[in-house]
């Protein structure tokens, strides 16, 4: 299975705009090898995007070889790739696997609708995932997993691609204690909607974060592992889509909440945890709670603690 590929040259309102592969090869080094790399690109009309009543011809490029696999969309750039994947979602213009890729963002959120800085060469993707079912459980037992779904999933592939992920629950990849992804799910009616940032080639400095409590960001290449944008993104979508399927089909929500706790960072550790109301103490990480929570154990108070709700930041110490 191979992601069909197309770059968008049209807009959509304010929120995402056209784009032509010459264009995108020039945003920065690593969109030009994959434009290269899936090259020649022809501009075809595309009626799947044509939206009545009032029909207009709408174009896309496509690569040399189309794939059979979910569509990937790129857009040049967009305020947000979650608000031009809800926009299609409501105009049927997306499938379940299908993904929008922006080239740039400039209103990317993240968790609690922070900004996400959002420049040519990391990834700004939003991607449209079934409800997950199981068999034995009802659906209620994955719903609030849906995070750590997806953070498990995606450290699994680049764990293939041999980088050393850990997931900081509950949304945060990170490589040697270093942010540099981050995963917001969201959920209307029956969708689910899956945004990641992911930095590829750039990441902030430490000033330029939320404050003291904030993890230190990366990136992939700084840690010594050149991905281009597109390409990287074809793999998560490829591989991600089958690591789910496997995983609801031979998992219940509880086996998988097992599985994934060796995977989360600072189990046994020290930790700094802020909460909601801004209070922040110290804590050792026990692990994962059965609903998703995170348990751990508050220094110098002789309990266990289960947080089912977010905290805002967590921390290590």
């Amino acid at each position: 299975m191979t992601c069909r590929v197309s770059i968008l040259d049209f807009n959509i309102q304010d929120i995402l705009k056209a784009a032509e592969p010459d264009d995108i090869a020039r945003s920065s080094i690593l969109w030009k090898k994959d434009i290269k790399a899936y090259g020649p690109w022809t501009r075809i009309r595309s009626t799947r995007f044509d939206a009545p009543p009032n029909k207009t011809e709408k174009w896309v490029w496509q690569p040399q070889l189309p794939g059979d696999g979910p569509a990937v969309l790129v857009c040049g750039k967009s305020t947000s790739t979650m608000d031009a994947a809800w926009n299609l979602i409501e105009n049927r213009q997306m499938d379940t696997w299908d993904s929008v890729i922006a080239v740039e963002q400039t209103v990317g959120r993240g968790q609690q609708k922070r900004q996400w800085i959002s420049p040519a060469g990391n990834i700004h993707a939003s991607w449209l995932w079934p409800l997950p079912k199981h068999t034995g459980e009802s659906e209620t037992d994955w719903g609030g997993l849906l995070s750590l779904v997806v953070g498990f999933v995606f450290a699994r592939v680049f764990k293939e691609l041999n980088v050393p992920v850990k997931i900081k629950w509950p949304n945060d990849l990170l490589i040697n204690n270093q942010k540099f992804a981050g995963i917001l799910v969201e959920r209307r009616e029956n969708h689910i909607l899956v945004g990641t940032g992911i930095n590829v080639n750039y990441s902030p400095e430490d000033s330029k974060l939320r404050s003291e409590f904030a993890v230190p960001a990366t990136n992939l290449l700084i840690q010594g592992h050149e991905m281009a944008p597109l390409s990287l993104w074809m793999k998560l979508v490829e591989k991600g889509k089958s690591l789910f399927e496997q995983l609801i089909q031979t998992l219940t929500p509880s086996e998988f909440i097992k599985m994934i706790d060796m995977q989360m960072a600072w189990v046994g550790k020290k930790v700094l945890i802020r909460q909601i109301n801004a209070d922040v103490f110290d804590a050792v990480i026990l692990g994962l709670a059965d609903d998703g929570g995170l348990r751990i154990k508050k220094r110098k108070h002789n309990r266990r603690d289960v947080f089912g709700q977010y905290y805002s930041r967590v921390t290590q110490n």
